[in-house]
């Protein structure tokens, strides 16, 4: 009954966390694995492998931290790493870390400080630096309905101001409208009930919202909730993670949570109402992809923030990859996989490999390619990223 606290409070970053150790591999001796792409040979036209090569010892260092930081939601430790690295070694022309600064500024949606660091970047490496990206879902939205845009970005804090205002105005006005959620750190219990109050209006008067980052977020009440106590105000991070399922359309997970409400404050839970779920950008699914020179291949998407609450994902990608010997599995739009959630990942894909399956990893983040080139993913999966146009 109580399975969803436990799990909640496992997943709570511990103030320092540690270097994970590759499951059954020695540390290798300096000079450390470099996690940057080598124009090596390309799975399909307008692929490249990611091969792993040497660099600095500082530099590694700086990566793994990094990399352990962001898997335990600390993204703002893992960008001082990084920063810090770049500024202690000014005379080093190691583009990892700067590759994954660009994504993390990416994932964080700062493009001020991703235009400052392409700057610099040109300067000290004498090319062009990585270009702004446009996510999936914006580029789906841009495509059928050329006036849109992003009508609401959340701050990282979660609190009642205009934003929210906002938010609760769209239910009587726009629709189709897109609400970026992927900065959120914190929560406010006022903020929780206006988002709710909001995200409720729009459901049921069938308006169409696109929840960027909507796994994101989950995660974040999810912590808030097990940190919670019994009070009233403590209630309404509960009543939003009852919302947010109900966009996702997770009725398993809602009526768990809904056992958990009656024993923590006494009073029946809110009802599951089955109300078709609105558009939400963080869903995964099956979709096809075009590689360079329009060759097309089926590939299982995945999005947003892998967790442990992504087991049906998982599960959703072993039924895809029941009939497939070659099982591409599309992450360019997963912004981050969870410390504790990924070896619920890995072992999918060893489960996929042992079943004699060729398993392919499609254009993850740098940050998330640093995390499973420590956990050993490469023993298991193909790292693959499009070759740059």
């Amino acid at each position: 009954m109580f399975s969803f606290l436990r799990k909640s409070k496992q997943a709570e970053p511990a103030p320092a966390p540690k270097k994970p150790q590759p499951a059954a591999a020695p540390v290798a001796p300096p000079p450390q694995p470099q996690f940057a792409a080598s124009p090596a040979a390309a799975s399909r036209p307008g692929e490249e492998i990611i091969v792993f090569e040497n660099i600095s010892a500082e530099a590694g260092s700086a990566i793994e931290e990094a990399a352990v930081y962001y898997a335990n939601n600390m993204a703002d430790q893992a960008q001082a790493s990084l920063s810090q690295y770049l500024r202690d070694h000014p005379e080093k022309k190691e583009m990892q870390p700067w590759l994954m600064l660009f994504d993390l500024y990416q994932a964080q949606n700062n493009r001020s400080a991703f235009d400052e660091l392409s700057m610099q970047f040109v300067v000290r490496f004498e090319r062009s630096a990585p270009i702004w990206k446009m996510s999936a879902a914006s580029a789906v939205a841009s495509k059928t309905d050329p006036a849109q845009k992003d009508l609401l970005t959340l701050d990282s804090s979660l609190a009642i101001g205009p934003q929210l205002e906002k938010l609760r105005q769209l239910a009587q006005g726009a629709n189709n409208a897109r609400v970026n959620l992927r900065a959120i750190a914190s929560l406010d219990p006022s903020g929780c009930r206006l988002m709710q109050e909001g995200l409720s209006s729009c459901r049921k008067k069938g308006k169409l919202l696109q929840l960027e980052g909507v796994e994101h977020l989950v995660e974040v009440v999810k912590k808030q909730v097990a940190a919670g106590g019994h009070g009233d105000e403590d209630r309404q991070a509960w009543l939003l993670l009852f919302e947010l399922y109900q966009w996702l359309g997770r009725e398993a997970e809602y009526e768990d949570l809904a056992i958990e409400y009656a024993v923590n404050f006494e009073i029946s839970p809110p009802a599951w109402e089955a109300v078709k779920p609105a558009q939400v950008a963080a869903q995964s699914a099956p979709r096809k992809a075009v590689a360079a020179g329009g060759e097309t291949g089926e590939c299982f998407a995945m999005s947003g923030v892998i967790s442990e609450a992504s087991q049906p994902q998982l599960q959703d990608l072993s039924n895809y990859a029941a009939d497939r010997q070659e099982v591409r599995i599309d992450m360019a739009e997963v912004t981050r996989v969870d410390f504790v959630a990924v070896g619920n990942f890995m072992s999918a894909v060893i489960n996929l490999t042992q079943a004699g399956k060729k398993v392919l990893i499609l254009d993850a983040n740098e940050m998330v390619q640093a995390l499973f080139h420590m956990m050993g993913m490469s023993d298991f999966a193909t790292l693959i990223r499009k070759k740059p146009r």
